[in-house]
Formats: C-alpha cells, sequence, structure tokens
C-alpha cells in the first residue's frame, strides 16, 4: 500500500500535465500551420517575399542570434569585415533562414505531386561532374550544410537518386509539428532517419546499395573532430566520413545557392573514400567536406547560417559564450 501511495502522486500529475502539453503543442502547431498557409499557397516568388519578412521579424524577436552572428563574421573575416556589413549579413541571415523553409515548403508541394521541372529549377555548375555522379551505380554519402537553400539541395539530391536518397532527421519534440514536417518531406516510407541511433540505420542502408544525407555544418560538441574551420578549430561531426570509409561509398558535397534569375546555382564536389579507414583518414576526410563547404560560404557570405554558434566548443574542453561581453571584447575592439 506505501509503494502503491507513493506512485500515486507521479502518476496523477502526469495524468494532468501531459494533455497540458499535447493540448499546448496542438495549439502551437495550428498557430505554425496558420503561419505557413502563405508559404505553402502563394507562388513561389511570393512566398519568399512573406518568408523574408518573417525571417526580419524574427530578427527583430532574437537580439542574441544577431550578436553571434555578428561575432561568427568577425572570427572568420577578422578586420575584413566591417561592423555595418557583419550587421547586413546578421539581418539577412533571419530572412534567408526562413526563406529556405519557404524554399523547402514550395519545392515539397512541387515534390510530392511529382510537378518539380528540374532545368527550370537550377543549374549545375558543374554537368560533367553531375553526370558523373549520377552515372556511378554506387550509392552516395550526400553531404550539404545551411548555404543557400539546403531542402531544395536535399530533395533534388533525391530525385536524381535511383533509389531515392534518406536524410539524416532530427526528431522535432512537438508530436503534431513532427508528423507535420515528416509529411512535408517525404515520398516514400523510410526516407527520414532519426538522429538518435542514425548510424547504425545509415550503415545497413548504405550496405543495401541505398544512399543517405547528412547536414553537416555544426557544432558536434565534445564528441566531434575538430579540423580547420575559416582559420579556427571547430568541432564537426564524423558519421559522413565514418559512413563512406566503412562502406567504401563516395562523399558528394552539394548546395543549392540562390541566383538573382530565380533559378538555384547547383554546387557539387566529389570525395573518394580512402582504402584505409584510420583516424586520420576520418579527420582528413572532415575537413575535405568542411573546406568544401567553407570555399562555397565565402563565395556567398549572406546565404550561411552564420547565427548558429558554430566554435562554441573548443579544443580543450570548454565552451565559449557568445555573450554580450564577448561581442564588445572582439566586435567594439
Amino acid at each position: 500500500m506505501t509503494r502503491r501511495l507513493g506512485r500515486w502522486p507521479t502518476q496523477a500529475m502526469r495524468a494532468v500535465v501531459v494533455p497540458l502539453i499535447l493540448a499546448r503543442d496542438f495549439l502551437l502547431t495550428i498557430l505554425v500551420l496558420l503561419l505557413a498557409f502563405p508559404l505553402w499557397a502563394l507562388p513561389w516568388r511570393a512566398a519568399s517575399k512573406v518568408g523574408r519578412g518573417y525571417g526580419y521579424l524574427l530578427g527583430v524577436l532574437s537580439p542574441k542570434g544577431r550578436r553571434v552572428a555578428s561575432i561568427n563574421l568577425f572570427r572568420a573575416y577578422g578586420s575584413g569585415m566591417p561592423r555595418a556589413r557583419a550587421s547586413k549579413i546578421a539581418w539577412r541571415n533571419f530572412a534567408g533562414f526562413v526563406e529556405s523553409i519557404t524554399d523547402g515548403i514550395q519545392f515539397g508541394r512541387r515534390y510530392r505531386s511529382g510537378a518539380v521541372d528540374l532545368g527550370a529549377l537550377y543549374r549545375s555548375e558543374d554537368p560533367e561532374l553531375e553526370q558523373r555522379i549520377l552515372a556511378d551505380p554506387r550509392p552516395k554519402v550526400f553531404v550539404t550544410g545551411h548555404l543557400g537553400s539546403w531542402e531544395v539541395a536535399a530533395g533534388i539530391a533525391d530525385l536524381r537518386s535511383p533509389e531515392g536518397s534518406a536524410g539524416i532527421f532530427r526528431h522535432i519534440a512537438n508530436p503534431f509539428l513532427d508528423a507535420l514536417v515528416r509529411r512535408l518531406r517525404t515520398r516514400r516510407p523510410g526516407q527520414l532517419i532519426d538522429k538518435r541511433g542514425a548510424a547504425m540505420v545509415a550503415l545497413a542502408r548504405l550496405r543495401e546499395g541505398r544512399s543517405v544525407a547528412i547536414l553537416l555544418d555544426e557544432n558536434a560538441g565534445p564528441r566531434g573532430v575538430f579540423v580547420n574551420f575559416f582559420g579556427r578549430p571547430a568541432s564537426t561531426g564524423r558519421l559522413a566520413a565514418l559512413l563512406s570509409l566503412n562502406t567504401g561509398t563516395p562523399l558528394v558535397v552539394g548546395a543549392c545557392v540562390r541566383q538573382p534569375d530565380r533559378r538555384f546555382l547547383y554546387r557539387l564536389a566529389l570525395i573518394e573514400p580512402s582504402p584505409n579507414p584510420t583516424p586520420e583518414a576520418v579527420t582528413a576526410a572532415t575537413q575535405a567536406i568542411v573546406s568544401t563547404l567553407e570555399r562555397w560560404i565565402r563565395d556567398e557570405p549572406d546565404q550561411w547560417r552564420w547565427t548558429h554558434a558554430r566554435w562554441r566548443t573548443r579544443p580543450d574542453g570548454t565552451e565559449e559564450t557568445y555573450e554580450a561581453r564577448e561581442f564588445a571584447r572582439e566586435v567594439l575592439v
């Protein structure tokens, strides 16, 4: 009896709290649907303008994000990045971030219906390399970053892959929103791999001859491998390199960069796996990916997500805070 009484308050609390959380999540999903409806229903160009407007509003509500972007830009470019330019890029980051979500929504709308005109959607920077990659029967590890429209880049990779590609996806805690995003992003079962336990699932998929797609430009914390990014050591996920080296599959780095004529520029790079899957080979492959992305970011600095705390984790195990005093020390001095 004592045990039952001891558990009862917790069970009773769960019976009250869980429905409240679900109700909150449901209402939040309704709000997201209302905000996202014009991004879905309007023509792509008009939807992009609305998305950029949402992004600027998000920038107003996120002074910390603007500060993180300014600090990152100063670290990447030093005195070559004037404060006024850094501030402008920080604001454009928010607009570009929501525009990328808009691109994903618009692409998903057409992608699911099969009405994507790839010729009108993008032009390839290197058509010969693209054709060589497409002609290669091996499965691929597609890698992209938060540059330009990453959702479109992943979608094109999936459409152009004979077996399709499965993307590694971070689960959303809100179950209603998670289901909505999964439905928008997928057109076949098993197309999304939950980030938790993704390594084994992705490895099995590659061994079956099917491709996977990974985002690889965020801080990976103390478990990441440190490689050079804009002249500074940056903790980076090693999963893409590990998958490639352990299966002998090539790494294909790609990005869809926005262009004034509304056609994306599809940039590709091919990295062949080393025959020796050593820790040094993992670091070298990860560095090759990051160096490729860095080169493209330098070409289009306005289109990469500087608002992410990319250099938060230091090699000595400590963390950078990105606080206002750090902003004053690094940017204003």
